[in-house]
């Protein structure tokens, strides 16, 4: 499960909404401070308009936590949106798996 958090983390950093869609259970769902969206195409309609929106995003890992046996993952991310560092935000991201590791849900929230 952490590698494929990890793996999340990379590639939406590049934007790259075609590699992210095989991360994704069907059933997936998405909730940040800003959209809420159910099932994998709504999840990464979401992510793509988030993406049109900024230049660059660039996620930090700062720590990471994996808790096996629900299944979970916790990690707490340092986020840059178009290389502005003095205003990067923090964010803590509680992302559910399925038993076939994929992404069932992903909670974000800003701190």
């Amino acid at each position: 499960m952490k590698g494929v958090a990890l793996k999340y983390f990379r590639l939406f950093s590049e934007k790259n909404i075609d590699a992210l869609s095989h991360l994704f259970d069907e059933e997936a769902s998405l909730r940040d401070w800003q959209v809420e969206a159910q099932d994998r195409v709504n999840v990464l309609t979401a992510m793509r308009e988030t993406f049109d929106s900024v230049e660059s995003i660039q996620v930090n890992v700062v720590d990471i936590h994996e808790l096996r046996y629900e299944k979970k993952i916790i990690a707490e991310l340092e986020i840059v949106i178009d290389g502005n560092t003095e205003e990067s935000l923090s964010v803590v991201d509680i992302i559910k798996f399925s038993d076939e590791e994929k992404i069932l849900s992903i909670k974000a929230f800003k701190g």
